[in-house]
This record gives structure tokens, C-alpha cells and sequence, in this order.
């Protein structure tokens, strides 16, 4: 419960394939035109798609994933996150997150937690561990603090706290979290000075 994020990604902002712009994190929401695997002459195998949402289309390009080919097929709604890149002149998507659309997304069109990795272990095979480890264990928590004081500090209580802490529904939120995490820190630290004090006493 403790582990928590190095840094997030804001991919909460949706927004349709004509009204894209260089260089901004978005998400998009279309259904698969195209998809297929290059493998040029010298290089890593490419899998590209092409998305459609009524409104335009845009390519998608992951690199050094053939298995793709697997898991997306012509047809497919699905949701992408990422930096709108440029090619040739035309925008589009490298390497960028992406999960088939359903109701609870976890890797796209939220603000998407970035857990340190160690070798073998991917991020989103992380995240999804995460998700279900916290939203089982953190309402069996124990929330030591008093409501008195919560209420005066105007503190989030330590469930919320710890399950915006990992997946944030919004950056006031996430900030909110954060406070009364470091207020925990502080305020237990405090009760230890004060514990050896008295103790020196």
C-alpha cells in the first residue's frame, strides 16, 4: 500500500481524432481500420494501426511488438493514450498506451500511475496488480487518526488517502492525498520525539 507511484500520467483528457494537436497527451477512442506488422530490412518488426472515430483517423505505430497482431484485430474498439507525434507531415501515436474499451480503464483516459520496475515486471502488469492489492486491502485499513482531527485539518481519511494516492480520480484529489500522507509521516514522527522525551523524562 505503501509503494506508490514515482510519477503519473495525465492521460485524462479525451479527445476527438480532428482536434488533435502536436506535442499534447491525449486520449483517443476508435475502432481499428487497419492493422498489420512490417518488418523492414534492417530494424526491429513494427505493428501499425489505423484508428477511426467519425471524426478523422489517425496511425498508431508500436515498435518491436509484433505480438500485437494477437491482441488488436480490424474492427476492435479501442483506447489510446499518449503524446501526439508527427510523421511526414501527419499526426500520430508512438509506442503508446493502450487497452480495449470497457468500462473501468486503467492504463488510458485517466491520470495513470508510474510504478518503479525491476527487470522482467512491466508497468502495466504492475498497475494491475496494484489495483486489485489496493482496493482489497485499503478498506481493511485502520484509520488511526481521530475524526476531530481530520475534520480540523481538513484531512482525507487514510483509505481515500491511499487509494488516490495510486489511482487519482483528479490532481486536487491526488494533492489532497498526498497531504495527509505526509501529514501521517510528520505527525507519527512528532509522537515519536515525544514518546522519548517523556520517556527521558
Amino acid at each position: 500500500l505503501t509503494f506508490l507511484p514515482r510519477r503519473y500520467n495525465d492521460y485524462s483528457e479525451l479527445k476527438p481524432i480532428n482536434r488533435l494537436s502536436y506535442g499534447e497527451e491525449v486520449t483517443v477512442i476508435g475502432s481499428v481500420r487497419r492493422a498489420r506488422v512490417r518488418r523492414p530490412k534492417s530494424g526491429s518488426p513494427l505493428f501499425k494501426a489505423t484508428l477511426s472515430d467519425g471524426t478523422g483517423t489517425v496511425e498508431v505505430t508500436w515498435f518491436n511488438q509484433p505480438y500485437l497482431a494477437n491482441k488488436i484485430n480490424e474492427g476492435d474498439q479501442i483506447v489510446v493514450s499518449g503524446e501526439v507525434d508527427e510523421y511526414l507531415g501527419r499526426l500520430c501515436f508512438t509506442s503508446p498506451e493502450w487497452e480495449p474499451l470497457r468500462e473501468d480503464l486503467l492504463h488510458t483516459n485517466r491520470i495513470v500511475p508510474v510504478y518503479p520496475l525491476t527487470e522482467g515486471i512491466s508497468g502495466k502488469w504492475l498497475r494491475r496488480l496494484m489495483k486489485r492489492t489496493v482496493t482489497y486491502w485499503v478498506r481493511r485499513l485502520p484509520d488511526y487518526l481521530p475524526t476531530s482531527v481530520q475534520q480540523a485539518e481538513g484531512l482525507l481519511d487514510l483509505e481515500t488517502a491511499i487509494l488516490q494516492a495510486h489511482f487519482p480520480s483528479s490532481i486536487e484529489l491526488l494533492e489532497r492525498a498526498r497531504r495527509r500522507l505526509a501529514f501521517d509521516e510528520l505527525f507519527v514522527l512528532q509522537l515519536a520525539l515525544l514518546a522519548y522525551r517523556r520517556e527521558w523524562r
